[in-house]
């Protein structure tokens, strides 16, 4: 410390503190500073992990509640909408016929509440639309809509200011799940950017750009990406989980598919394009529905395992198959079949952290098929 002793002849002596204070030297400070930056380095990730949690947690809340408005939906519309077994349509695939020809989705027609110029709509955008309202101010019933000046097979004017040009307004069936419980976005104000080559297959200029879609609202899970809505064509074969959009006889067992893979394509992207770059390419973009069910379990065969196809199969079935298959030292086939999750009902899927569709870390309503 340097103190000095002073001493006096008649006075005690006393130390005199150094008034001089000492520095940190140079090592010192470079020993805080590394300290301080070790702990920054240890917190902040446990900090965004509890954050990303929290938010999976939301998520997962969101979907319940879409789950149990749905079913209100169903309990209400189970006769109107027969053939997607009562839930809301997803449908953005092109036209499906029956052995007569006849469009097997046919019933629905009266139900697309959207522009009737729209040239492509996705499951994320119809599951606002149908359980709050396009404009979300409620879900408005065809059977209450009157036939006049054929507004009841007009549906897109619904949710006009005016459908009639007489001021008169449309019975609300009421809300199937609260706006106030659920986020939406418009599209045009989603995170990340679409990929351009993916609506050009879709338009002549960048979907985003088109009006009437840019407005239309979407679900999104706590991380502000859109919640997808697939919904089972009750008319499927179980065992053809997904349609080929490039090859209608499906490669998979054939039959009617039970899920669309473009249903949603505008954003998870296809094999041809990218979609939505919300953090990068989704890893269901392949459809699957071309792979054969040896291929699907085939776990050298990336391509069949990055598919939409893979990620929705039943686990307990696949795992059963490949087992079997194994076991009788043979492929699995058509004999006994793949299938999806949830083959009678709908699927919801979040990106969730990543921000890409088709991981492990995604919130889903069924069980990820993940080994």
């Amino acid at each position: 410390m340097n103190d000095q002793i002073v001493c006096g002849f008649s006075a005690p002596c006393f130390v005199r503190k150094n008034s001089r204070l000492r520095a940190f030297s140079l090592v010192e400070l470079m020993t805080v500073t590394f300290i301080i930056s070790a702990l920054i380095a240890i917190l902040v990730p446990s900090l965004n992990g509890a954050r990303n949690s929290a938010k999976k947690t939301s998520t997962m809340a969101t979907l319940h509640a879409l789950e149990a408005g749905l079913e209100m939906f169903r309990n209400d519309n189970e006769r109107q909408f027969a053939r997607t077994n009562g839930y809301p349509p997803s449908f953005a695939h092109p036209r499906m016929l029956d052995s007569s020809g006849n469009d097997i989705f046919e019933a629905h027609a009266g139900a697309f509440p959207f522009d009737k110029y729209r040239p492509v709509v996705s499951g994320a955008h119809w599951l606002p639309a149908m359980l709050m309202g396009v404009d979300q101010q409620g879900y408005i019933k065809g059977k209450t809509v009157t036939k006049r000046d054929n507004l009841r097979y007009e549906p897109w004017r619904w949710y006009t200011p005016d459908p009639l040009g007489d001021g008169t307004s449309l019975e609300r069936a009421g809300f199937y799940v609260d706006p106030g419980g659920v986020k939406t976005v418009q599209t045009r104000d989603l995170p990340g950017r679409p990929n351009g080559d993916m609506f050009e297959l879709v338009t002549d200029e960048l979907l985003i750009l088109h009006d009437p879609f840019a407005s239309l609202p979407v679900i999104v899970d706590a991380f502000g990406q859109p919640i997808l809505y697939y919904v089972a064509n009750a008319h499927g074969r179980p065992s053809n989980m997904v349609e080929d959009a490039r090859n209608k006889e499906n490669a998979y067992c054939g039959g009617p598919p039970v899920y669309f893979h473009q249903d949603n394509e505008l954003f998870t992207g296809n094999e041809d394009a990218r979609g939505w770059d919300f953090d990068g390419p989704h890893k269901i973009a392949r459809a699957g529905g071309d792979f054969t069910a040896d291929q699907l379990v085939d776990a050298s065969n990336v391509e069949a395992q990055e598919s939409f196809a893979r990620f929705i199969v039943d686990r307990t079935l696949y795992r059963n198959l490949l087992n079997r298959a194994t076991e009788e030292n043979r492929p699995p086939s058509c004999n006994a079949p793949l299938r999806p999750v949830n083959a009678d009902s709908y699927l919801l899927i979040s990106a969730s952290v990543d921000g890409r569709y088709g991981t492990n870390d995604d919130v889903t309503n069924f069980p990820l098929a993940v080994e």
